[in-house]
């Protein structure tokens, strides 16, 4: 809605224009205006285009796409902003003040390139249901210069629908999506896995911050059910356990990196790793792929 945006909202579509009204008045209804609103659809077939085509301000295109990682890169390939946003058609924010609050920590802390929060799941119907990571309230997750050693033993990973990144990282961090190579990886676990490799710093926000819409149709939904997301994630965490053996062994050095990608003096302390502390509570929670997965039989039962 400005012509120099702090943030852009990248929206993939492909025929959910019965959310889509939803999705685009919960980004409308946000405390701060200083954004763009890309819609990248994959040649929707439903009323997808014709609810768009009522919000003028909306900056959108229509093609074949393989699917929503490959409209998100298009997306963010015409992004202005400063920062970056995915928000699929379907799915929506619940916290008035969240981008507001994404930007205040990322306008003054410069070492921060990625601010996140609690996920809610919502029915295919509007019920909103159980919020993930509901342990955070009471244990908040590490972030910052201690978000590495966390990450190293549970394996966490950011829910793409709220966290908000600065868009040099963005780019920095988020795979080339190939078209012909669809299926071999999971581009938002190869951005986690880089982004946290590379440096780059973490902060959480306590707050429930967006809703996650599940219905069949979904693409996520479908990938998880093939038992292809249980592939991705089991690379991811093998990928994860290489790394950290490579550093434990002092093979490889891990240094942290501001939010222009400059690389700051503090680097991967062994001593600090060994003796930082999880709550057991953290490693005993299934991985938010299995959550979606039991919820989703549920829904399809």
């Amino acid at each position: 809605m400005q012509d120099k945006p702090k943030i852009s909202i990248i929206s993939p579509s492909k025929n959910t224009g019965r959310f889509a009204k939803e999705t685009l008045e919960s980004i409308l209804s946000q405390i701060y205006k200083n954004w763009e609103h890309i819609v990248v659809d994959g040649m929707s077939t439903d009323e997808t285009l014709d609810v768009i085509r009522q919000y003028p301000y909306i900056r959108w295109i229509s093609e074949e796409d393989s699917g929503p990682d490959e409209a998100f890169r298009k997306g963010l390939a015409m992004a202005k902003g400063e920062y970056v946003m995915l928000c699929c058609i379907s799915d929506g924010y619940l916290d008035k003040n969240w981008f507001k609050k994404c930007v205040e920590i990322l306008d003054h802390q410069p070492e921060i390139s990625l601010v996140w929060g609690f996920p809610q799941y919502m029915s295919e119907d509007g019920v909103l249901g159980r919020i993930a990571y509901d342990y955070f309230f009471d244990d908040h997750p590490s972030h910052g210069k201690d978000f590495i050693y966390y990450w190293l033993k549970t394996h966490f990973h950011f829910t793409e629908g709220n966290f908000c990144v600065r868009k040099n990282v963005m780019d920095d961090c988020f795979p080339v999506v190939d078209p012909k190579k669809v299926g071999e990886e999971s581009e938002f676990l190869s951005f986690n896995y880089k982004f946290n490799t590379r440096g780059y710093l973490p902060y959480f926000i306590p707050e429930v911050a967006n809703y996650g819409r599940i219905h069949y149709d979904a693409g996520g939904q479908k990938q998880i059910a093939s038992g292809q997301m249980q592939l991705w994630a089991e690379r991811y965490h093998n990928d994860i356990e290489k790394y950290k053996e490579q550093l434990i062994k002092g093979k490889m050095a891990h240094q942290y990196r501001d939010g222009l990608g400059n690389l700051l003096p503090e680097g991967f302390d062994i001593k600090k790793y060994q003796s930082f502390k999880i709550n057991p509570t953290h490693n005993k929670r299934p991985s938010y792929i299995w959550k979606v997965k039991t919820r989703l039989k549920r829904i399809l039962a």
